[in-house]
């Protein structure tokens, strides 16, 4: 498979700034993501010997358990357009035989023609500039029985911890002049069950089928979370030209948001998730 050529602003974003945040922040985003990677990982059921394509595959969690399942005859690709956090991956699986981590864009990468058993992808599906474009090309690298299995956000409405405290924080500094388009690349882009299903329909895929998913997500203490949220997602967007004043108060806010889902194990909070199969 190739590297992309051209970054887009979003892949100079992960390759930057939002690399180097993600990887401070990664021990924090991972605990809060073991319910829905679980959950995952029964739907996609890897059989031995099965040749698996892991997209957005982040610090390589998923990878490596896929790696384990797949055992010596098979095999693991992971890809993901952020140098740095595949650092964090590669560093991970050093000595497993089976797994390869490669800085790819899955919209342009040569993925190969009817390679994979599974192309599958945790959150790493969401911020492609083109979806169909991309769906198309990993239709293509799909062996004809291979099967599609990822995961994705519902509606940011359906996930207070990012929904809450982001109205929380426009409540203060006020939300952007102009709203933004819920089907533009970002975490929400595929919440929409109709839109979704179009854009795996018009890629070639079928039997396309939508499970809603929804699983309690352990986000740890108070000051972790709003660490993470002051400085990555839609409330460190909307405190980018606030005020000192106003980013004491936007913290303040967010805090009382999050104090909400507070119990004896630290912050719980709730996930909205699809879990999405497809057939070639």
């Amino acid at each position: 498979m190739g590297t992309y050529d051209k970054e887009s602003d979003s892949q100079l974003y992960w390759n930057e700034e939002g690399g180097s945040k993600w990887v401070e922040n990664i021990d924090l985003v991972e605990t809060m993501m073991v319910p829905m990677s679980d959950e995952l990982l029964n739907a996609i059921a890897a059989k031995s010997g099965e040749q698996v394509l892991d997209v957005g595959c982040g610090g390589g969690v998923t990878s490596m358990k896929l790696a384990q399942q797949v055992g010596e005859e098979g095999k693991v690709i992971g890809v993901d357009v952020s140098e740095p956090i595949l650092s964090v991956a590669r560093d991970r699986a050093a000595g497993i035989a089976n797994i390869e981590f490669e800085h790819s864009d899955a919209t342009s990468a040569k993925l190969g023609k009817e390679r994979f058993d599974i192309i599958t992808s945790r959150f790493g599906v969401m911020f492609f500039d083109d979806p169909v474009i991309a769906f198309s090309n990993m239709h293509g690298s799909l062996k004809p029985e291979g099967r599609l299995v990822f995961m994705c956000w519902r509606g940011i409405e359906e996930n207070p911890w990012l929904g809450a405290t982001a109205k929380a924080a426009f409540d203060i500094v006020g939300a952007p002049a102009e709203k933004p388009d819920p089907k533009a690349p970002g975490p929400f882009s595929l919440g929409d069950s109709v839109h979704l299903q179009n854009i795996l329909q018009t890629s070639g895929f079928h039997s396309v089928n939508l499970t809603a998913t929804d699983k309690t997500m352990p986000m740890g203490s108070l000051d972790n979370a709003l660490g993470f949220l002051m400085k990555m997602g839609p409330v460190a967007e909307a405190i980018k030209e606030a005020s000192v004043e106003q980013k004491e108060l936007v913290t303040s806010a967010v805090s009382e948001v999050l104090s909400s889902f507070n119990s004896n194990k630290g912050l719980m909070v709730p996930g909205a998730t699809w879990i999405v199969t497809a057939s070639k």
